[in-house]
């Protein structure tokens, strides 16, 4: 699947873009709240989410606060983090709430109260100034996986081409021992564009791509990347 970030900073440029989003055929649509200039306002978050899925309709929605240790935009205390992630699955209008698992240290207890509440949860986690070994990327999406994230992710940048490798390595080990796991992996920056389109064959379920403006490094125009995609899925067939 192809998800689109929205990383617009006023209301009226979320709806723009997402609508813009969904038109031009984004399967996923991810609102990056920590862009949002109002991310410490509830109440607005809670007001834009009913209308995102409106705009969305069959298209599903994922609600991420991306904290700066991770490369978003803003910092959160912790404390407030939690609730925000409470606030999102009690309105019940994000089908997938990502929480970010190896920076919570109670991870298993907070996705098993969103599970409560109703909400299903991709777990993540970014290294944007390096690519770990391949034991250690196995490792984080194992934590995922056992933290009870419905869905692992893992982002990683490569300096080189066989850093794209290794991901790509292991994506593919954790298929394979864990193969009705959901995984979306990518290796970011122009070194790792070929991670974004090569998900059907290493095991990754859902890639990222821009409509006017990227989340992260290296994501390719919309366009692009479902023209590729399809390529790829006919000549698999």
């Amino acid at each position: 699947m192809v998800c689109v970030p929205v990383v617009e900073i006023e209301e009226n440029g979320i709806y723009r873009a997402a609508e813009l989003a969904v038109e031009r055929g984004a399967e996923v649509l991810e609102w990056r709240i920590d862009w949002f200039a109002q991310a410490a306002s509830h109440h607005r978050i809670d007001e834009i989410l009913h209308r995102l899925q409106e705009i969305c309709g069959d298209v599903i929605l994922l609600c991420t606060f991306r904290s700066r240790p991770q490369g978003g935009e803003r910092e959160i205390a912790k404390e407030m983090y939690l609730e925000l992630l409470e606030l999102i699955a009690k309105s019940g209008q994000a089908d997938i709430l990502d929480v970010e698992v190896p920076e919570l240290s109670n991870s298993s207890d907070i996705i098993r109260n969103l599970h409560g509440i109703g909400q299903c949860v991709i777990g993540s986690k970014h290294y944007f100034s390096h690519t770990p070994e391949t034991e250690q990327m196995q490792q984080d999406l194992l934590q995922m996986q056992r933290a009870g994230a419905d869905i692992g992710k893992l982002a990683v940048m490569p300096h080189d081409s066989l850093d794209v490798l290794r991901l790509l390595e292991a994506t593919a080990r954790m298929k394979e021992n864990c193969p009705h796991y959901p995984l979306v992996t990518m290796a970011m920056g122009g070194l790792g564009a070929i991670s974004r389109v090569s998900g059907e064959v290493f095991g990754s379920c859902m890639t990222f791509a821009s409509v006017e403006k990227m989340s992260a490094p290296g994501q390719m125009p919309l366009e692009d990347v479902l023209m590729i995609l399809n390529k790829i899925s006919e000549s698999m067939d």
